[in-house]
Parts: C-alpha cells; sequence; structure tokens
C-alpha cells in the first residue's frame, strides 16, 4: 500500500465545493454568498509574515498558532517554536517580535485604568519546552523595556580569536582545526539562549507549565488567575508516583503566586478551563474522566468514572449551568450539570472519528462540534438526548486517509454565523440567518502549514467596510470583506433615521386595509434570542391593518 505524506496531499487535494451533506434553512441548502467561492490568489490585502520564518522546515509540516487581543486590535502569530510576531490589525505594522513559540494566548482586557496588554506564550531558545512567559506589551503592542539585540555571531568571533592563540601555543590546536569544528557556532547559539534569557528577566516565567489544548480557557474571566498545566507526560508507558501525576495549577498573576495544585488525574491532561463565573474549574483527561473543582477552594466537587478511552476536549455553558465533553477516543459527548455532575443528555450522531473542538452557541442553548469530516450543531436540552440541527459532511471522494477533515469549528458575530476551518487551510463562514456560506479556498499544489486558530471576524476598523482576517499557511494573512453585511445598509439606516409628521397614505381607502412589505434591520433581527423569530419569513413581513 503507498503511502501519502501531507505535502502529497496538499500536492494532489482540490477542496471539494459541494459536500455530502450541507448546512441548510426551512429545508433549503446553503448557497453561496455572491462572489464566492474565492481563492487566496483574490485577495486584495495581505502581510506577508512568511518572510520572518527563520526555520527551513518544508512548510507542509510546520505549524503556526495565532491569538487575536480582547480589543481586535492586535494580532499574534507564532512561528515554528522560534518567534512571535505580533501585528497592528489596522495598520498591518509589524509592532514587535518576541522570542517566544507554540500556543498563544492574551489575557482578557485590563481595562483603562492599566494601559497594554499580556501574552502568554512557550519560550523558544530553551531545550526545556515546559515553560511559558508573560510578556507586557504597551498599548501599541510594543514589548516594554526592549534591549537591543546582541550580534552574537560577531561576539563568538571575537572570543574565539582572543584564546586560539594559547589553544595554538600550549594544546597544539590548529586555525584549520578550529575553523572546521563547531566551536565558533555552539558558541554562538549558547551565548543568543543567554542573551534571550536576559532579555526575559523583567517578565514572569514559570517553570514545569504547559497549556492547555483543545479550546482549553487559560485565564479566569478577569484575566487575574491563570491556569496551566504541570508534571504533564503521559503514563501510558509507566506509572508514576502521586505527585508525579499530571496536575492543574492555578496561578495569580497579580500576586505572582501559586493558588492550587489540582490533582487527580492519572494520565496527560489534555484541556481546561475556568466556569464563566470563575466558581469552577474542570479538566478532561487521557485517564478517560472529567474532573470538577471548587476554583473558591480548590477542592473536588465531582468526578466522572473512567468512559473507556482518551478524552479529549471540553466547554462550559456560557451561563456556567453545564459542561460538555469528548470521551471514549472522542467518540462520545456528554452533556452534564456543573453543579453535580448528573448527565443530561448524549449525543446520539455518529462519529467516525475523534472530536476535539466542542463550542457553545452565545446563548448557550446550541453546540457546534466537527469529528473528521463531519460537523454538527445539537441542541441538547431538546428531548432526552437532544437534537441535531445541522450537518454538514465533507466530501472525500478520494481515500487521503483521513487527511482531508474539519479540524476547528467556532462561533461567530455573536452567534449569527458559523466558521468551519479545514485541514488543507481552507475556511467557510455559514450566515445562519441568510443560510449563505462565504468560502475562501486553497489553491490546489499550494504549500501550507498547520494554523491554529486561524480565522477570526467580523472585524471592523473606523468607517471600513466590516472583514474577516485568514491567518493562512502560506505565510499570508489576508482581509476579506463579508459577503453577507453584518449590519443595516447605509440607505436602511438612512431610511431609518428619516422621519415625517405626514401620516402614511393608505392605497386601499374604501376598505381601510392595506398590505406593505418591509425588511427588518438586521441589528434588530440579530439581537438574543430573537435571531428565529426575526427572521422567520426571511427578513420580510406581510400584514394587514384596519
Amino acid at each position: 500500500m503507498p503511502s501519502f505524506t501531507r505535502k502529497d496531499f496538499l500536492d494532489a487535494y482540490t477542496f471539494p465545493l459541494s459536500p455530502v451533506h450541507d448546512f441548510e434553512l426551512d429545508g433549503v441548502p446553503a448557497a453561496f454568498a455572491s462572489g464566492h467561492p474565492r481563492a487566496w490568489a483574490s485577495w486584495s490585502e495581505a502581510i506577508d509574515f512568511g518572510k520572518e520564518v527563520k526555520s527551513e522546515v518544508r512548510r507542509a509540516y510546520a505549524s503556526f498558532q495565532t491569538a487575536l487581543s480582547p480589543d481586535q486590535k492586535l494580532l499574534a502569530i507564532s512561528l515554528n517554536r522560534e518567534q512571535i510576531l505580533i501585528y497592528d490589525v489596522a495598520t498591518k505594522e509589524l509592532r514587535a517580535t518576541l522570542e517566544g513559540a507554540g500556543q498563544v494566548v492574551f489575557k482578557p482586557a485590563q481595562g483603562p485604568e492599566k494601559p497594554g496588554y499580556t501574552l502568554l506564550s512557550g519560550i523558544s531558545y530553551d531545550g526545556d519546552r515546559n515553560k511559558l512567559i508573560l510578556w507586557d506589551l504597551d498599548q501599541h503592542g510594543r514589548i516594554l523595556d526592549e534591549e537591543e539585540p546582541i550580534d552574537a555571531t560577531a561576539f563568538a568571533t571575537k572570543a574565539i580569536d582572543s584564546i586560539l592563540p594559547d589553544l595554538m601555543t600550549n594544546h597544539e590546536w590548529t586555525k584549520d582545526f578550529a575553523k572546521a569544528s563547531n566551536l565558533q557556532a555552539d558558541f554562538a547559539k549558547a551565548l543568543r539562549q543567554a542573551a534571550a534569557d536576559h532579555r526575559r528577566r523583567h517578565h514572569t516565567i514559570l517553570s514545569n507549565a504547559r497549556v492547555g489544548g483543545f479550546g482549553s480557557s487559560t485565564f479566569s474571566s478577569d484575566g487575574k488567575l491563570l491556569i496551566y498545566h504541570s508534571t504533564n507526560s503521559s503514563t501510558q508507558r509507566s506509572m508514576r508516583a502521586a505527585e508525579e501525576l499530571p496536575q492543574v495549577v492555578v496561578y495569580d498573576i497579580e500576586m505572582n503566586k501559586e493558588v492550587y495544585r489540582l490533582a487527580g488525574h492519572t494520565d496527560a491532561i489534555m484541556w481546561s478551563a475556568m466556569s464563566p463565573d470563575d466558581q469552577h474549574i474542570a479538566s478532561v483527561a487521557w485517564d478517560g474522566t472529567m474532573r470538577m473543582y471548587s476554583a473558591v477552594t480548590g477542592t473536588l466537587e465531582w468526578a466522572t468514572e473512567n468512559s473507556g478511552g482518551q478524552s479529549w476536549a471540553g466547554a462550559f455553558t456560557p451561563d456556567s449551568q453545564h459542561i460538555v465533553w469528548s470521551s471514549k477516543g472522542g467518540r462520545t459527548i456528554q452533556v452534564h450539570l456543573v453543579a453535580d455532575g448528573h448527565r443530561v443528555s448524549t449525543f446520539q450522531g455518529e462519529l467516525d472519528d475523534w472530536c476535539r473542538n466542542l463550542e457553545w452557541h452565545p446563548a448557550g442553548e446550541s453546540l457546534a462540534l466537527c469529528a473528521g469530516r463531519h460537523v454538527f450543531v445539537w441542541h441538547p436540552f431538546e428531548g432526552p438526548d437532544g437534537r441535531i440541527a445541522q450537518h454538514f459532511l465533507l466530501d472525500d471522494s478520494k481515500d487521503w486517509f483521513g487527511m482531508g477533515s474539519v479540524h476547528g469549528v467556532s462561533w461567530m458575530e455573536n452567534g449569527r454565523a458559523l466558521c468551519l476551518q479545514f485541514s488543507d487551510g481552507t475556511k467557510l463562514a455559514y450566515d445562519t440567518l441568510t443560510n449563505a456560506k462565504e468560502v475562501f479556498a486553497r489553491p490546489q499544489g499550494v504549500d501550507t502549514a498547520w494554523v491554529g486558530n486561524g480565522f477570526y471576524g467580523v472585524l471592523r476598523t473606523g468607517d471600513e467596510p466590516d472583514f474577516y482576517i485568514s491567518v493562512d499557511g502560506d505565510g499570508k494573512v489576508r482581509y476579506w470583506r463579508t459577503s453577507v453585511a453584518a449590519f443595516p445598509s447605509w440607505w436602511e439606516k438612512e431610511k431609518a433615521e428619516q422621519k415625517s409628521d405626514v401620516p402614511p397614505e393608505k392605497p386601499y381607502p374604501e376598505t381601510g386595509k392595506y398590505v406593505k412589505i418591509t425588511r427588518i434591520p438586521r441589528m434588530e433581527a440579530s439581537q438574543k434570542g430573537n435571531e428565529r423569530d426575526a427572521w422567520a419569513e426571511k427578513g420580510a413581513h406581510l400584514w394587514t391593518a384596519e
């Protein structure tokens, strides 16, 4: 049987525009929005961050991580465990280059009394990957107390030149031997790492610490507490002493001290989060369990039984009353009460792959999840085991050994739109009210790195049109104008602002009845809890008045 690599996949794969099963509204399949599908080559504005990549890793096997600041003004891009780039979204200016790596997470907004930003990441230039750093940035995204970098190569040359005469005289070295050795390269590498440590001395660094994955919530809602995983290597090959098993650590950023260590898992922790009301902390691990702790006291409140198989992800509802998790190899999705762990419902859809991405709708009544080529929108509180409201199934007529899949789902625009991110780099935004799809497709043959959290919207800067940001694995940040307006058009706004004292003329005075066709402004239609009612007749009403 021939073996296929990701490079082979990207060379041959074309994103299938016709799914096996599509999103739909009132039984009508979704249609493309005006101007879609669009290919990457058709963008109008972009940031070329690929030129900043230093490593020689082939792009198909590289990975980028991204994060958008809470005020949507800064974009952080982490490159191949090398460095982190901070861009200004409006001006596209590179504001800072940080010696960090891995996942990046912005701390929640700090308020007007403390301008600036805090970014969490791993550390580059360090053989130990289990370290985290909190970067303090000013209000423009630039690092505080930044120092001028040193020329490590020049210093290494100067140092070797100063000791070489002694090595030649007393130790029988030769210039050719010194030149052919790795002495200078190793010296320069060590000097660069020492210099990086020196520049980071003003920032908080946490050892034996890793950020949770698969949608983990890293900070409390007010940004005062940080949650990370410690001693988090797997125990599947051999068990360890209890004190060396994986733990969730709660760290007080303002006091610069550890608050709790939450123990009990016996294998690597995949996901953790603090509830939106900051009262509970939950964790999901490969030991097949989910555990719920009090965020106030650090005590265990309840834990599930071993589900039998690796467990991957979880998510609290916005009101903190319920929690969902994926267990049994990621193929069983269950919702529990946060208060006592009582199981409320179990997802009945068929999953042929692990589910590692779960996200509640902002209203808290439905849940988006993806597994393999499937995307579901599930209403878990309707009936004994809920109701599947939407099902998207990606076509994969070619056997790519699971390479063609959906790797991320997220809600946008207060839950009006659902975003899908695919393994080849293509993104899709589905508008739940207009039943329209916007597709931003990777052209066949384009090498692309894997990108985590690479699509953001709907964004606005001043009076400019609404747009999406797409961080793509070919080294570009693309700005796409939205095809489906998120707010009323200018003529709808103008019409709404016009006032007249003249009563409307009735076209049928003999009966006193008339028929009027009107459109509902989108601002009204997208108010919480009223989306479906306001758009039940697709933006139009017919009514009679006496």
